[in-house]
Order: structure tokens, then C-alpha cells, then sequence
């Protein structure tokens, strides 16, 4: 029987307290279906999965509602896709009439695994694509809306960097611009209000095994709580990262009204 050294001990300890530290990363890797990465997000009422395969060897991949809306019933019927090896695949998915805004979560499954993935909103952050190749830009949108429903002062902080599943997987982040509030138009005569908003910036890296996953976050502080840091943390957006050599394929186009209907148990 293999016995791990008092080294190895400490070094998985150490590995473990670090996810429970970071639930972003932890949350990263969760995401994950062997060599498999996925990625899910709502468009209006379509949900978006996208699944990127780095390795050798296709796979097949179940995605299903996890959960049940108001009527008992699914919040999307089941799909199976091929993934074909290192090959980026998007599906999209109507979801059912009665979904009611409910937090949405995608189980993915093989044969021998499976990953729970929680399907991302605009409500605070709008990324310009959930899906980058390697060497992208890519723009995200902050709805700054929460900052002004906070009645004591705060401030938000941004993280300066970005980071990816693997240690060299890391860019800066850098704020373009910071809008909102009140604005006079002399030639209206008028004060207008405009949302508060702030663009972010950054270039997708190269992943070290053809996929990874990207995410940020960003805090609120106020003068009095700096010793709750990460008590008041608000997680980024999770954008998936392929390199240049992997094939693409968008399918969320092809996506067709859920058969059986929806009212498949009346």
C-alpha cells in the first residue's frame, strides 16, 4: 500500500484550505467533466452551454435541468452531445413558460463523472462573450445598481488581476471607464440620471492545456470593515478560454421548441 509522506500531507492541506479560501476557484473547478469544461449562461429566456474538450478522445456529455420549476417540471429537457477532441461545442436551450427567474443549474455527466454548473446572469456583470479564444479582448459590463441601493458609504474594489485554473493563467484587469449619476444638459435645461456602470478590460490568456477557465472578483468595503475583507465579496464572471487550435462549433442557433411539451404530465 502507497503511503504518503508527512510532505505530501502538508502540501494537500494546504492545497485543500486554499479552495475553501477562494471559492471562486473552488467554483472554477467544479466545472469541469474530465478534460471537458463548461460553461453555461442566460441570454434573455435561452440558456447557453458551451463545452470545450482539450483532450485526445471525443466524449459524451448528458446536460440537465438540476431542479424543478413551480410546475414539477424540468426547466429544460435533457440533451446528450458528442464532443468531439479539442473541439469547442455551444448548445442552447428553451427553457419552460414557467420558469420564474429561480437560480438555474446545469448538471453535466459522463459515464464516470459529473459536474454541477451554475448558469450565470447580466444582474451584475454582462461579459462581451462567455466563450474567448486565447489572446482575446474582452470587455465586461459592471451594473453598478446594488452600489447605489447601499445606504452607508462603501467603496468597491476590483481585483488587478485575473486568474485561471493553472498558475500562468493570469492578465491584468483594467478599468476602462466609470459612468453614473447626475448629469446637466444645458442645451435640455435639464438634469438627467445616468445608471451607474463601469467597463472592465482584459486579454484572455494562453491556456497551459488548450482549455481553462477565467474568473475575478470584486469587494465592497466600507471604513469600518476591513477586517470583513472577504465577507463582502461579489464573484465574477467565469469565461471559458480556448486555444486558437481548437475547433468551434455554435449550435445555440439550431436550438428547437422542447419536445415533449411542456405540459407533457396534464
Amino acid at each position: 500500500m502507497r503511503r504518503f509522506s508527512s510532505m505530501q500531507t502538508l502540501l494537500v492541506t494546504v492545497f485543500i484550505l486554499l479552495l475553501v479560501a477562494n471559492p471562486a476557484a473552488a467554483a472554477q473547478r467544479d466545472g469541469w467533466v474530465g478534460d471537458v469544461a463548461v460553461v453555461a449562461w442566460l441570454e434573455t429566456d435561452l440558456l447557453k452551454v458551451a463545452l470545450a474538450n482539450g483532450g485526445s478522445t471525443r466524449v459524451n456529455i448528458t446536460l440537465s435541468s438540476e431542479g424543478w420549476d413551480q410546475g414539477w417540471r424540468p426547466f429544460f429537457l435533457d440533451r446528450t452531445i458528442v464532443v468531439p477532441a479539442r473541439t469547442v461545442v455551444i448548445e442552447g436551450f428553451n427553457l419552460s413558460s414557467d420558469w420564474r427567474g429561480e437560480p438555474l443549474t446545469v448538471r453535466a455527466s459522463a459515464w464516470d463523472r459529473e459536474a454541477l454548473v451554475e448558469v450565470q446572469t447580466s444582474q451584475i456583470f454582462r461579459p462581451s462573450s462567455y466563450v474567448a479564444s486565447s489572446q482575446e479582448g474582452i470587455e465586461v459590463f459592471v451594473d453598478l445598481a446594488f452600489m447605489a441601493a447601499e445606504r452607508e458609504a462603501m467603496y468597491l474594489m476590483v481585483d488587478d488581476y485575473y486568474k485561471g485554473i493553472a498558475q500562468s493563467e493570469i492578465g491584468e484587469i483594467t478599468v476602462r471607464s466609470v459612468e453614473g449619476g447626475f448629469h446637466y444638459s444645458p442645451a435640455r435645461r435639464r438634469v438627467e440620471k445616468i445608471d451607474p456602470y463601469m467597463v472592465l478590460s482584459l486579454w484572455a490568456p494562453r491556456p497551459e492545456r488548450s482549455v481553462t477557465t477565467i474568473s475575478f472578483n470584486m469587494y465592497k468595503v466600507k471604513d469600518d470593515n476591513y477586517r470583513n475583507y472577504y465577507d463582502n465579496e461579489i464573484e465574477g464572471p467565469t469565461i471559458l478560454v480556448y486555444d486558437r487550435n481548437l475547433a468551434y462549433q455554435d449550435n445555440s442557433h439550431l436550438n428547437l421548441p422542447p419536445t415533449p411539451p411542456w405540459n407533457w404530465r396534464r
